[in-house]
């Protein structure tokens, strides 16, 4: 009876609830656990990760590591609920598949093995904690202590087993993976992206790639983690498809993370100075893989311009998984590279966006509806036609929407101010203000 609490596990209803794991994994959990306890699940996990982050920095550096912690606190919430809530719970035998790829590409990047651990004891404090609110709230006064000391005993136990095994699995991945030729590559993409000197004859032999050519970065990762074919293969795919498209000279491949990869083209001087046509061929051309997107970098020579094109392409991924480059495949830095020095600071944009939009940043898509009308209004030079095409709306819907967006601007702020509110306009597209 006692454990009849667990189904009654909401989400917090001002909060997100975005799944990292796939799809087929949310929905098998909602069938065991029910839908409010595996929502409250993938909740709970956020915030686990969230303060992992915070607390252990070296799990981040970009969306895939961060999407890899996410699926792998995911998983473990889902697997502990399921241990609270058999009748006869004998512990864990095994990782989930995400906590073991999460573990095997800790050891890749070279996390230590007691910040792993770290991250490991933070996510169970957190979740006792949680848990504890919650048996507080769902359970009757005289059965909490001893509710409390059998979920504690529970997930002292599931959690050393996870420890115990996610340790195994760190060293031996690690020992694997130092002696492997993918670590010595990476050991050398590593030593140029980080500006330190490399020479060039004994990278091209490693590599098998010359960094002392002209290259063009881009960062490929995959949305659909669910299709048939691996995520592996499906960027591969599109690296060497984009490699036929631009006619590169050579093409280098990096392993990122489960879902993502860093690509380098090598490409001529005529290659680079004829890129924006370029860069148009690859938008419409053949052979993308399935869920697969794309962020270029801007063309750069040598060693310096292969790091600098790969940071392009890494603030370009950046923007591109923001809202207002959704709706596309490809992102290029130089289209968005204005946008991407506005919100690097993301705290700094959102008030800049405050301060020069005033009431126009509320939340609510009638709001929404109204900024993103002026938004096209000003880029098309105030053209009520133009704006009118591509919103698919009425010339006189345009007129309407933008004398009601310019009222709701602060009174320092007007619509002749076209930098800065152009500006506001893009950042709050991007932030989802």
């Amino acid at each position: 009876m006692t454990r009849q609490w667990l189904q009654r596990l909401r989400p917090d209803p001002d909060g997100a609830v975005d799944p990292a794991m796939p799809s087929a994994a949310i929905a098998g959990a909602v069938e065991l656990l029910g839908t409010g306890p595996a929502r409250w699940a993938v909740q709970t996990a956020e915030a686990i990760a969230a303060e992992i982050l915070e607390q252990v920095p070296e799990h981040g550096g970009g969306h895939g590591p961060v999407a890899t912690l996410r699926r792998s606190t995911e998983s473990a919430v889902l697997a502990a609920l399921r241990l609270l809530l058999s009748e006869s719970p004998r512990g864990i035998s095994e990782l989930t598949d995400e906590t073991l790829a999460g573990c095997r590409e800790f050891a890749r990047r070279g996390i230590p093995l007691a910040q792993v651990l770290r991250g490991v004891r933070l996510g169970h404090a957190r979740l006792a904690h949680d848990l504890a609110a919650a048996i507080e709230e769902h359970v009757p006064a005289d059965q909490r202590l001893a509710e409390v000391r059998r979920v504690n005993d529970l997930l002292f136990t599931y959690a050393d087993s996870h420890a115990s095994m996610m340790a195994e699995e760190y060293i031996a991945e690690r020992d694997r993976w130092r002696g492997s030729d993918e670590a010595a590559r990476r050991a050398i993409v590593d030593d140029v992206l980080a500006g330190r000197p490399v020479d060039a004859v004994t990278a091209a032999r490693r590599l098998r790639y010359d960094i002392s050519r002209t290259h063009l970065a881009a960062v490929l990762w995959c949305d659909d983690a669910d299709g048939r074919t691996p995520v592996a293969e499906r960027l591969h795919r599109t690296a060497m498809a984009m490699t036929r498209t631009m006619e590169a000279a050579g093409m280098l491949l990096i392993p990122a993370d489960s879902v993502s990869a860093w690509v380098w083209f090598a490409l001529t001087d005529e290659d680079s100075a004829d890129f924006p046509g370029r860069a148009e061929r690859l938008r419409a051309g053949p052979g993308r893989a399935h869920g697969v997107r794309a962020a270029l970098g801007s063309p750069g020579a040598g060693p310096q311009g292969m790091r600098r094109s790969h940071l392009g392409a890494l603030q370009a991924e950046r923007v591109a998984r923001g809202s207002g480059q959704s709706g596309q495949w490809l992102c290029d830095f130089r289209e968005v590279r204005l946008l991407a020095l506005a919100t690097a600071d993301p705290e700094q944009a959102h008030w800049f966006v405050q301060d020069v939009l005033g009431p126009l940043a509320s939340s609510g898509d009638r709001v929404r509806e109204l900024r993103e009308t002026l938004r096209v209004y000003l880029a098309e030079e105030r053209g009520l036609r133009a704006a009118a095409d591509r919103l698919h709306v009425a010339r006189n819907t345009v007129t309407y929407r933008v004398r009601r967006a310019e009222e709701l601007l602060p009174t320092a702020t007007t619509a002749s101010d076209s930098l800065e509110l152009r500006l506001a306009l893009e950042i709050a597209r991007h932030l989802d203000t």
